[in-house]
């Protein structure tokens, strides 16, 4: 355990500096139910200001940390800038250096010696006096107490400044409720609003707005009564809970609408779609091509009412399913049942300002069965759909492809290790009889891309890893010998500081309710503006390929499965055989690494063929592609598919033996270097950060090796 003297009077310090004070009494000491006290920090405030602001770290517990031992801690500012050494606390008063402006986070590792034993990130930087920070060990998932019994939950939703409503739901007993929970993501206190909902309602969705501000959009009631109105939620009112008001909006005759769908887009507005407008006596949507609809629309929060604006409506009217957003503001419709009740295999995706929707991907190729759907997707960098599969699969769909994510020679599509008789897979076919099918399976994609699927973690995509590689988080570690039970279907939210709330769920085998409600997961820091990815020594999981799909490329004797990127021979290797193309089908970027300004060396070997292409990726459609052939040329493409060719250099550049290159990348420019020299000055993707890739179009085999990556 650690101690430190009372912290001394502060010194003068520069503007914007932090500085890491000590606690009085010792580390990790317990200073109230459920808080540990880290350490203090010290905001001084900008320039022309007067006086200094003190905020003071203060741990959320998580798993048990009440009684851990830390020798020191380290903490380092996060944001898209070069990251100095770690401070390190172990003693007396501590100093950061000096930050930029655009400080976004302040990461905490607590350290036995050389080990990590927990990690930690501020949710927001913005807050005078208690900064709290959910403190646990990486990568587990631990207990988060509420007291509020299991349930089945109705909408859940996650505001600006960090609240977490659950509204509405089914109780064990399957009887729907009224209730609005609230907590936050800085808080371990978890409550009910007095009074709750009017009625009580399932099948409802929530959109925040600004500040601590939410609305309720449809759903039904206990009799069947599907709802056309909104509820607004204001937190900082007296009494939050507003009065229902129907929804209006110019072009459609009927807003009504449950087991509808809704997402956030980057403009602040969300868009809600699809839904069912009649139900059984259960509250479950009877199907047909009258009550199961497509239509779409935009809530926008900047007016008072929050007003509603027709949106294009789905190519396949459909309801409980899944919309999906990128960084560059595209939309994903993805799963859910259409209006002959049986499930909806095709992909829609909506570009912004677009007027219609268009299908995604070649769904076909994922094989599904006759009585096969998907029940959940999530997204990662580049437009990479993941799936889950009623029948316990994984899958992934990108613009030109689409596959089962299983390990090669394995003659099972069961995701987790192929082993189908592994405890809490999906779909554990050692079960006689076997579970009832499970309607909807939550996929969340984190700050590092992994999938979180229920309570596995996934590496979908990771080039090196693969099924084998799933991790199950119920499962006991060292540092934890009780875990909680397995569990799918809960409600996932992803919050500000990168972990993970989970809501509800079922047990897998039984599909009975799960005894513990809430559940917090910590993820390691690996996010975009934390760890740099190593890709020097080609660690796998470093690269993450957008056609995972294993090609069959023919031999002298035979024909051998190889995937289309792959690490062998101390080298990065693409496989194609398609036509040359402005942007290949073929890439794979760096994991969980994005940045406006960045330096890339990489050595690139192309013998025979083909062309060697570096990608900037910036969401699901807008990206930059800078190809290399008889001049270096490339494109950039917006989010809503308009592309703008530019020229490099009118000199070209062979690969048939290996070509050292350094990339420069700023947001005025991208200058390319070989041999020391600037060959080619390319125009730049302003300050939105971008995800570092290489590509190959052409039939060849492009090899890239001596890669290095920093932030400059």
């Amino acid at each position: 355990m650690v101690s430190w003297p009372p912290m001394p009077e502060p010194a003068e310090r520069p503007p914007r500096a932090f500085a890491l004070a000590p606690v009085l009494a010792a580390l990790l000491e317990v200073v109230g139910p459920g808080r540990i006290a880290v350490a203090a920090l010290l905001v001084a405030p900008a320039a022309g200001c007067q006086g200094e602001v003190r905020a003071t770290l203060v741990a959320l517990q998580g798993c048990g940390l009440d009684g851990a031992e830390l020798s020191s801690l380290e903490l380092v500012a996060r944001g898209d800038f070069p990251s100095d050494d770690a401070t390190r606390a172990d003693h007396g008063l501590v100093r950061l250096p000096d930050l930029p402006e655009d400080v976004v986070a302040i990461t905490v590792e607590g350290k036995f010696g050389d080990l990590t034993e927990a990690v930690g990130r501020t949710a927001r930087l913005d807050v005078e006096g208690d900064i709290p920070v959910y403190f646990a060990p990486a990568d587990e998932l631990c207990s988060f107490p509420s007291g509020i019994e299991n349930r089945e939950v109705g909408a859940m939703g996650i505001g600006p400044e960090g609240d977490v409503l659950l509204v509405g739901g089914r109780d064990g007993d399957g009887r729907l409720l009224d209730d609005v929970i609230r907590t936050r993501d800085v808080e371990d206190v978890v409550s009910e609003i007095p009074g709750g909902l009017s009625v009580a309602v399932t099948g409802l969705v929530l959109a925040p707005l600004a500040e601590r501000r939410f609305v309720t959009i449809g759903g039904a009631r206990s009799d069947g009564t599907v709802l056309d109105t909104w509820v607004p939620i204001d937190l900082a009112a007296p009494d939050p809970i507003g009065p229902p008001t129907r929804i209006r909006v110019d072009g459609l005759d009927d807003a009504a609408r449950t087991y509808h769908a809704i997402v956030g887009l980057p403009d602040g507005r969300s868009l809600v779609t699809g839904g069912c407008r009649m139900l059984d006596l259960d509250a479950r949507c009877i199907a047909s091509p009258t009550h199961v609809v497509g239509s779409a629309f935009l809530v926008d929060p900047t007016t008072d009412p929050p007003s509603f604006v027709r949106a294009p409506a789905h190519l396949v009217a459909r309801f409980d399913h899944t919309l999906l957003v990128a960084r560059d503001g595209v939309v994903f419709a993805v799963g859910g049942r259409g209006a002959n009740d049986r499930g909806v295999i095709t992909i829609e995706r909506w570009r912004p300002g677009a007027n219609r929707w268009e299908s995604y991907g070649p769904t076909a190729e994922l094989d599904l069965a006759p009585d096969e759907w998907i029940v959940g997707a999530t997204l990662l960098e580049g437009g990479l759909v993941v799936v889950a599969t009623s029948a316990g699969g994984i899958g992934w769909v990108s613009e030109t492809a689409a596959d089962r994510w299983w390990q090669p020679g394995d003659a099972t599509f069961t995701w987790c290790d192929g082993d189908p008789t592994t405890a809490g897979c999906f779909h554990d076919e050692s079960l006689d009889p076997p579970p009832p099918p499970v309607q909807r399976r939550r996929l969340l994609a984190l700050p590092d891309e992994r999938v979180l699927a229920d309570a596995f973690l996934l590496p979908i995509g990771h080039v090196g890893q693969g099924p084998v590689h799933a991790v199950d988080l119920t499962l006991p570690t060292l540092s934890q010998a009780a875990p909680p039970d397995p569990r799918v279907g809960a409600a996932l939210g992803l919050l500000a500081d990168g972990t993970v709330l989970f809501a509800g769920g079922r047990n897998p085998d039984t599909l009975d309710p799960v005894a513990v409600f809430l559940l917090r997961f910590r993820p390691d820091l690996q996010g975009p503006d934390e760890r740099i990815p190593n890709i020097a020594d080609l660690r796998a999981g470093s690269f993450v390929a957008h056609d995972p799909a294993t090609l069959v490329m023919p031999t002298p004797t035979e024909a051998q499965g190889v995937d289309r990127v792959f690490f062998q021979d101390e080298q990065l290797q693409l496989n194609s055989m398609g036509d040359e193309a402005d942007i290949p089908e073929v890439w794979a970027h760096v994991r969980s690494f994005r940045s406006a300004s960045f330096r890339f060396d990489v050595t690139i070997e192309m013998p025979v063929g083909g062309r060697p292409h570096l990608i900037l990726s910036h969401g699901a459609v807008a990206r930059t592609s800078i190809r290399f052939g008889d001049r270096i040329e490339g494109v950039q493409r917006a989010a809503d598919g308009s592309e703008s060719p530019f020229t490099c250099s009118l000199g070209g550049l062979l690969f048939d033996k290996p070509q050292a290159l350094r990339f420069d990348v700023t947001p005025e420019k991208i200058v390319i270097k070989a041999a020391g020299d600037a060959i080619a000055s390319c125009p730049g993707v302003g300050d939105m950060p971008s995800a570092l890739g290489l590509g190959v179009s052409g039939p060849g085999v492009l090899r890239a090796s001596r890669m290095q990556l920093t932030r400059i």
